[in-house]
């Protein structure tokens, strides 16, 4: 596809010099790549620049606040704007897909799924392909906000919604198992804390799990996962066996395995903080 389709995309970034090369590399199509950057420290800025990228910095509020923050604070000139991270690519599928999903009149944003690599083997059944992410949307048509479920953002759209088909890659395990274990750490401490606020239990929420929107049920049903005793066996052989993770070898193990070790963090925090005992800051 030619450079100057009709799209913005933007990258947020924080210490990305390993992985933004391969993301803007896969992002010349687009008419212009707006880097929204929260205080690197490394060499992720001189390569937005050697890439001719717009540069902005803001100091990270959360996902939801800062992609707000861009859709409103930035320099865009085209009506549609494609958010991608910078451990993720967009491939020529997806791409030419989005080309011609925007000439829809008729939709306002678009889910995306994405491909998640581990050992180099896509974790399919592993990961519950296809997982929808809010990623395409036409400027001044949504307007992002935080998951219920404590980390992570879902959106309020201006008009209908669609489903693109065709996958982004995810590279979530780039940076190495330490880094991974480092951040869910963090996301499971959010997970923890959200759980124990008013608006995690609301009725408004659960009505969710009636919704038409693939997105906002399954954060509903994550939500009502919560009250599941032995919740952590649970998604594990739900994952291994029920959705035969076990077919994707060492991959499929490590993979469930490592989301095993995630949801017993969040439920040891949860015993932890009803229990009231004082938890350590991550």
């Amino acid at each position: 596809m030619d450079k100057g389709s009709p799209i913005t995309a933007i990258v947020l970034t924080l210490n990305e010099e390993q992985d933004l090369p391969r993301c803007l590399n896969s992002l010349t199509w687009c008419q212009k790549i707006v880097v929204v950057d929260s205080g690197s420290s490394d060499g992720t800025l001189a390569i937005a620049r050697q890439w001719n990228c717009d540069i902005y910095e803001h100091a990270w509020p959360g996902f939801a606040d800062q992609r707000n923050w861009a859709l409103t604070q930035t320099r865009i000139e085209t009506e549609w704007v494609l958010f991608v991270d910078a451990d993720e690519v967009i491939t020529k599928e997806l791409a030419t897909e989005i080309h011609q999903a925007i000439k829809n009149p008729a939709i306002a944003a678009y889910y995306v799924t994405f491909k998640v690599m581990l050992f180099g083997t896509w974790v399919k059944k592993s990961s519950h392909f296809p997982v929808w992410h809010p990623r395409l949307c036409r400027m001044g048509a949504v307007t992002f906000k935080n998951a219920i479920t404590g980390h992570g953002e879902t959106w309020d759209v201006l008009g209908r919604v669609g489903y693109l088909s065709a996958p982004y890659i995810h590279y979530c395990f780039s940076k190495g198992l330490t880094q991974w274990l480092y951040k869910h750490n963090r996301l499971s401490s959010m997970e923890c804390d959200a759980y124990f606020t008013s608006s995690y239990h609301t009725v408004e929420n659960l009505k969710a799990l009636f919704s038409r929107d693939l997105h906002k049920r399954r954060q509903a049903l994550r939500q009502l996962s919560f009250r599941l005793p032995g919740r952590p066996l649970l998604r594990f052989f739900y994952s291994y066996i029920v959705r035969w993770g076990f077919v994707e070898g060492r991959a499929g193990l490590v993979y469930c395995l490592l989301y095993l070790i995630y949801e017993l963090m969040i439920q040891v925090k949860m015993i932890e903080k009803k229990t009231k005992i004082p938890r350590d800051h991550d």
